[in-house]
């Protein structure tokens, strides 16, 4: 519980930092109001900084002695997260073929150092600020599976706006390593039974994403198919769109059942979104209405109704 309470604390006070110093927020504070003066710090994070600072073969020493020091690693994780965020505030990237530049070298080292940035990156993808909610969903991105767990833990938050972030970003993110049934249980949660359709619309195409690349997709193509008949017709849209990325020819049927119910309720939007998703998982780009599509079901069900891993 105390190493919660210290990313929160860290988070919180990262955030007041940063809104005071990035010019997008349009706000006039001073960026140095609340930073302490590098004179003032202990000797050992005055000479971090500095290894830092010089790059080189003496800073990928000094890292290896970050590592081992869990309050040492934060100091500089910190850092990194304001030198980052003030370098893209101040458009200080390395143009394409250049060495890189102070928001590259950030960047590259929070990923480096991901055991140590990750639970505060995580923490960051659901502040206000959209630049910083921005850079740190997309350096949890380029960090990868290991930032599974601490984004999923976001598909809790109160904020509409942070679970579809979460959700957002699950959706690039690569198959956890042990924990992705609950990853997908928790974006099925979210897209039959969210209060927001703007997180159930984000959550179905996360999970049509991340079901993609599983070799078992029922539990996906199921509440995927489900989720085509919601009162919101973006997030049935999405549903539908997801279910044709999920590459499972298997939905095909239910999908041709959903195609029926949209024309009869006057959804045109939902109809042509299901539409182009029987096509491209079908394989065959002809226009076909509900009638031609089960005609054309009976035809490919035993070719394609075999199980997905076989593909």
């Amino acid at each position: 519980m105390r190493s919660d309470i210290r990313v929160l604390t860290t988070v919180v006070v990262l955030v007041a930092l940063l809104v005071a110093g990035c010019g997008s927020t349009g706000r006039k504070s001073d960026p140095n109001a609340n930073v302490v003066k590098e004179a003032d710090l202990p000797a050992q994070h005055r000479a971090v900084l500095d290894a830092w600072k010089k790059g080189g073969a003496a800073w990928e020493v000094e890292r290896e002695e970050v590592r081992k020091d869990p309050d040492l690693a934060r100091f500089v994780v910190d850092n990194l997260v304001l030198d980052m965020v003030q370098a893209f505030d101040r458009s200080r990237l390395a143009a394409t073929g250049h060495a890189p530049g102070p928001f590259e070298r950030a960047q590259a080292e929070l990923i480096e150092l991901h055991d140590h940035s990750t639970d505060l990156l995580a923490g960051l993808v659901g502040v206000r600020d959209g630049v910083v909610a921005f850079l740190a969903a997309d350096t949890l991105e380029k960090i990868g599976a290991e930032a599974n767990d601490p984004v999923a833990k976001l598909l809790e938050d109160s904020s509409d706006e942070t679970r579809r972030r979460a959700a957002e970003l699950l959706g690039k993110l690569p198959p956890s390593p042990s924990g992705e049934p609950r990853i997908l249980e928790a974006l099925g949660k979210l897209a039959e039974h969210d209060k927001s359709w703007i997180v159930r619309a984000q959550s179905a195409r996360a999970l049509g994403s991340r079901g993609s690349r599983q070799s078992a997709k029922g539990f996906a193509a199921g509440v995927l198919s489900r989720a085509m008949s919601d009162e919101d017709e973006t997030v049935a849209s999405s549903a539908a769109q997801a279910l044709g990325e999920l590459n499972e020819p298997r939905a095909i049927p239910r999908m041709i059942d959903a195609m029926e119910s949209s024309a009869a309720q006057g959804r045109p939007g939902l109809l042509k979104a299901i539409q182009t998703s029987i096509a491209k998982l079908a394989g065959d780009t002809k226009s076909r209405d509900v009638r031609a599509w089960r005609a054309w079901w009976r035809d490919h069900e035993a070719e394609l109704a075999r199980p997905t891993a076989s593909h």
